[in-house]
């Protein structure tokens, strides 16, 4: 009868691949208990046999490299006994008798119609229900062997002496001595001096006749040696026989084979030796919570002995009865719970404060419970330990989550045991693949991600067959971004390998900020170029002719001529100065607006008729803000001056503070600047003046960014330009 529900694993073979999966496909179809697996060739099909378990072979026939006889005669020689059928589309009368010598369980032909599918379902059902029916059959002849083996050995009858010979024996004689029946009846063999081990003999011969002279009957356990030289324990019972009239007592008995009983008890012996051993409380609990067996463990828990606890109640499970609702004891008592654990604390007896982990389950003889195996073990120290590490994991996660890197870490097998929020925005990484801890999975994903998958995936492959190296690098990301990556080793105080860290940090906006700051260094050079030619030439010339006028004639306007050209020279070094090494600020201090805009006034105006300078009413503002004086009145100059070139002898000036506090302004009347021109009018060399130098404004944008303010241009109230600084502080 086919063994319903039990999966079938059938291996089958051919080297059409084709026809070997839609057979596969077919056959489970028609029975869905079987379970086809594929090979296309005799070595793979080999290899796959030697390392799974598969209930059926179906090959076909002629296939390169051996063919299915050649194929089934290697089977047969690792698989004894594994069903193989022959399913093959060349058949013949002698390929069929060659299969049938090499021990095919079957031999099927091929054909067109899906019946031969049946019909090869069928044959695999059939030989895998002969092969376990025959596995079944055999098993229970095994058992049916051991259990006749271990019945009762032999019964004897025997004189009375030393060597105690043997008249009449049967039963298993041979099975357990190796000697026949006959050979003690005849003499050949004494079982005093052949059979009796030497040591015991001595022995053996006391305590019978002890026995003897006192009940008449005795029970002995002895060694004998086999015909073979082996060592057996033997268990005999006997009884004194007398003799008929002149004939001498005798003795009748029974022997029989306790080897494997004394293993047994060798074997209980070490067990309790183990159980009175082991770092752990184990005891068995009576129905009423008692002791009714105890191991060393707990009695010394107890500060007592074995003999004086047991009997006691326990102190344990009145504590366990308290946690739960009901009388979760007494349903194991009732069989009505297969098993009760966990943890209890408090006080115990010379103890103190304990936590105990503890299992209970029934302790079950022939069906009956006939009390509770219980085991516990202390725990509080470790639990302490559980909760200083939870404390601290606690604190470290909370640490990584407050940085701005994305952290990403894998153990000694590169599975992920640790990450933050921040990595998985950063990588936009679904957290289901981080979760599952597998880092392949996760590489995979980033590596989509990447500018360069190659070169990322062969540093990351790189490190990881050097677990001792640390690297820092620049990784860009398909979107543009570009990150920051640092990755170390974990590495323990004692030196061990634990695993790798990996951080990364987005840096986009400090690269954009250095190319911009690139850029702004080339025009800077471009800058300095003309600054230093076109300025200082003419300067130099200016200076030249003042010198020879000053020889030529005495006029008063030479000094104030005299004081432009140092002043241009100053603001021309200045100029040189900030654009090689930027605006380098001296100390602040609280400065006041208006006494500084008021010398820059009289050196940006100077000889400009009709220019006049205003201030904003201000009620009790405050005017002091903190800044570096020199550069600020370098700002106010640059500032008026751009007003007086651009508007002209008659333009008026005015400064104010912003009116939601934040800086200052200044504005003119003149024609203004478009909306259009307003960004380009802070670039180095832009100017709409014939006369114009264009670095006015540039130097102006610099000296307030030096000071953390930002400037920009926008309309006046008198239609002219007015130009607003924010960010500005007051004094501290």
């Amino acid at each position: 009868m086919y063994l319903s529900g039990e999966s079938v694993r059938v291996l089958h073979v051919d080297d059409n691949s084709d026809l070997v999966e839609v057979t596969a496909t077919v056959l489970e179809h028609e029975d869905d208990r079987l379970c086809v697996e594929t090979a296309t060739s005799v070595d793979v099909a080999l290899e796959r046999l030697s390392e799974e378990r598969f209930d059926c072979v179906v090959s076909d026939y002629d296939m390169p490299g051996q063919n299915g006889i050649e194929f089934l005669e290697t089977v047969r020689e690792a698989h004894d006994g594994l069903p193989f059928i022959l399913y093959t589309g060349k058949g013949s009368e002698e390929i069929a008798s060659d299969a049938i010598s090499a021990g095919v369980t079957d031999y099927l032909q091929k054909g067109s119609g899906t019946d031969q599918y049946k019909l090869l379902a069928n044959r695999i059902r059939n030989a895998v229900d002969a092969r376990r029916s025959q596995r079944e059959l055999d098993e229970r002849t095994r058992r049916l062997e051991s259990l006749i083996s271990s019945l009762p050995g032999m019964v004897y009858r025997s004189l009375i002496a030393p060597d105690w010979p043997i008249e009449t024996v049967e039963g298993e004689v041979e099975a357990l001595t190796g000697y026949t029946a006959d050979d003690f009846e005849a003499g050949a063999v004494v079982w005093g001096d052949d059979v009796l081990h030497p040591e015991d003999r001595d022995r053996i011969w006391e305590t019978v006749q002890d026995a003897l002279a006192t009940r008449g009957e005795f029970e002995v356990t002895y060694r004998i040696i086999t015909e073979d030289g082996t060592t057996k324990w033997m268990w005999e019972h006997g009884h004194r026989v007398p003799g008929e009239a002149d004939e001498p007592d005798a003795l009748e008995g029974f022997i029989t084979d306790v080897t494997d009983l004394r293993e047994r008890e060798r074997k209980l012996r070490r067990y309790e030796r183990m159980i009175n051993t082991m770092p752990e409380s184990a005891c068995i609990y009576d129905s009423e919570g008692r002791f009714e067996l105890v191991n060393q463990y707990l009695a010394s828990f107890y500060g007592t002995s074995r003999d004086e606890l047991e009997g006691d109640p326990s102190n344990l499970i009145p504590k366990i009865r308290s946690t739960y609702e009901g009388d979760p004891y007494q349903e194991l008592i009732d069989g009505e719970r297969e098993d009760l654990r966990g943890e209890v604390s408090g006080e115990f007896p010379g103890h103190g404060y304990e936590v105990l982990e503890y299992r209970l389950t029934p302790l079950v003889i022939d069906g009956m419970v006939e009390g509770v195996v219980g085991v516990t073990r202390e725990v509080t120290e470790q639990r302490e330990h559980e909760r200083k590490i939870d404390r601290q994991r606690s604190i470290l996660k909370a640490q990584q989550e407050a940085v701005i890197d994305g952290i990403f870490v894998v153990d000694e097998d590169n599975t992920i045991v640790s990450y933050n929020e921040r990595f998985l925005d950063m990588w936009d990484i679904p957290r289901d693949i981080v979760e599952r801890g597998d880092e392949e999975v996760a590489l995979e994903w980033a590596i989509e991600h990447v500018a360069e998958p190659e070169a990322f995936r062969a540093k990351v492959e790189a490190l990881y067959e050097n677990p001792d190296m640390t690297a820092r690098d620049e990784i860009e990301l398909a979107d543009g971004r570009v990150f920051d990556r640092y990755t170390a080793p974990v590495v323990g105080e004692d030196g061990t390998w634990y695993g790798r860290l990996w951080t990364f940090r987005d840096i986009t906006a400090v690269k954009s900020r250095q190319r911009e700051l690139a850029r702004q260094n080339e025009r800077l050079e471009e800058f300095v170029g003309v600054v230093s030619h076109d300025l200082q030439n003419p300067l130099q010339v200016a200076r030249s002719r003042l010198m020879l006028a000053r020889e030529a004639c005495d006029s008063e306007h030479l000094d104030s001529i005299d004081n432009a050209l140092r002043r241009m020279h100053d603001i021309v070094d200045d100029v040189l100065r900030l654009a090689r090494e930027g605006v380098d600020l001296g100390a602040t201090e609280p400065v006041d607006l208006r006494e500084t805009a008021d010398d820059a006034w009289r050196i940006a105006a100077d000889g400009t008729e009709g220019a006049e300078l205003r201030y904003a009413a201000d009620g009790d503002r405050q005017w002091t803000i903190e800044a570096d004086g020199d550069r600020l009145s370098g700002l106010f100059e640059n500032l008026f001056g751009n007003a007086i070139e651009h508007g002209g002898p008659g333009v008026t000036v005015s400064v104010g503070l912003l009116d939601d506090g934040t800086g200052f302004y200044v504005a003119d009347d003149g024609p203004g600047i478009p909306a259009d021109e307003r960004e380009q009018v802070f670039e180095a060399g832009y100017s709409t003046a014939e006369d114009g130098t264009g670095f006015g404004l540039r130097i102006a944008r610099q000296i307030a960014e030096a000071h953390g303010w930002e400037i920009r241009v926008t309309d006046g109230e008198d239609g002219g330009a007015r130009f607003e600084v924010t960010g500005v502080d007051g004094p501290e």
